[in-house]
C-alpha cells in the first residue's frame, strides 16, 4: 500500500474555511481546561462568558497536525510502546488501534497536508479565530512575555461546546474527527507541544521540507518496519 504519494507532491487542494473552524474546534473542545481550573493568567480572561480554557496556538497546531497525519500518529503510537510510556503499554489496544488505521487506509484517504513554517507544521489561523469570534464560539486573547512573541489562549463558550456537540451528532466526518481526537488524548494528552515537534523532527521527511511547501507523509514502508522492529510481527495480515 502506498501511502499518500499525492500529497507528498503537493496537489491536494486547500480546505474550506469551515471545514478548518469545525476541525479545529473539535481539538478545542477535547483538550480544553475546564474554567473552574482557572488555567489561564486572569488579565487575559475574556469578559464575555467561557465554559473552558486552552493554550496556546502552538500547542495546537501541533495536535491538528497528529490529526491530519493519520501516518505520523500510528508510527508515535509504535514509539510511545516501544518506550514503555504507560498510556500506550497495553501492546493488544496499540496494535489493534495501529492496525484499523492502516487497514482501513486512513494516510490514503484521511490526510490533509500541512505547510512547513520556520518552527515546523504551521498555518496561519486568523481567519478561523475571526470565524469563531463571530459566532461566539470560541475568544481569543494574548498573553504579552516581554519580548518573546504574545502566547495565544482560547476561552471555549458555551455555545461553541454546543457546535462542536452538535457536529459530531450530525456529520459523520465530524463524528471520525472527533474519535481520532479521543484517542490523541488518550494515547497522547500528556506530552507537550515542545516534545511533539522533537518527535516530528526526527523524520528526515518532516525535517527537510522546504519552507512554506507540504510536509511529506511517511511512506507505507517506514510504518511496517518500525512496527515490525518495535512488535517482532508483520503490520498487514497474511493473505490466505
Amino acid at each position: 500500500m502506498s501511502i499518500a504519494p499525492q500529497f507528498v507532491h503537493g496537489i491536494q487542494p486547500e480546505g474550506f474555511l469551515e471545514v478548518d473552524a469545525a476541525r479545529l474546534l473539535l481539538i478545542l473542545t477535547r483538550f480544553a481546561r475546564p474554567a473552574s481550573e482557572l488555567t489561564f493568567p486572569p488579565a487575559c480572561a475574556p469578559t464575555e462568558s467561557f465554559v473552558a480554557h486552552f493554550a496556546s496556538e502552538y500547542y495546537l497546531q501541533k495536535l491538528d497536525f497528529l490529526l491530519r497525519y493519520p501516518a505520523y500518529f500510528i508510527y508515535e503510537l509504535t514509539e510511545l510502546h516501544q518506550a514503555g510510556d504507560p498510556a500506550a503499554s497495553d501492546r493488544e489496544m496499540i496494535t489493534a488501534t495501529i492496525r484499523k488505521i492502516y487497514d482501513d487506509r486512513e494516510p490514503e484517504l484521511q490526510t490533509i497536508p500541512f505547510r512547513k513554517f520556520w518552527r515546523g507544521a504551521y498555518e496561519r489561523r486568523d481567519d478561523v479565530e475571526a470565524w469563531w469570534w463571530a459566532r461566539e464560539l470560541v475568544f481569543i486573547k494574548f498573553e504579552l512575555r516581554g519580548t518573546a512573541a504574545p502566547w495565544k489562549h482560547y476561552f471555549l463558550t458555551q455555545a461553541g461546546q454546543a457546535v462542536a456537540a452538535r457536529l459530531i451528532e450530525n456529520v459523520p466526518h465530524a463524528k471520525w474527527y472527533a474519535d481520532r481526537i479521543e484517542q490523541i488524548h488518550r494515547f497522547m494528552g500528556h506530552i507537550s507541544a515542545a516534545d511533539i515537534k522533537a518527535r516530528q523532527y526526527r523524520h528526515a521527511r518532516y525535517r527537510e521540507a522546504n519552507l512554506n511547501e507540504y510536509i511529506p507523509d511517511l511512506t507505507a514502508e517506514e510504518i511496517a518496519e518500525n512496527f515490525r522492529h518495535v512488535f517482532d510481527e508483520p503490520l498487514e495480515a497474511p493473505v490466505g
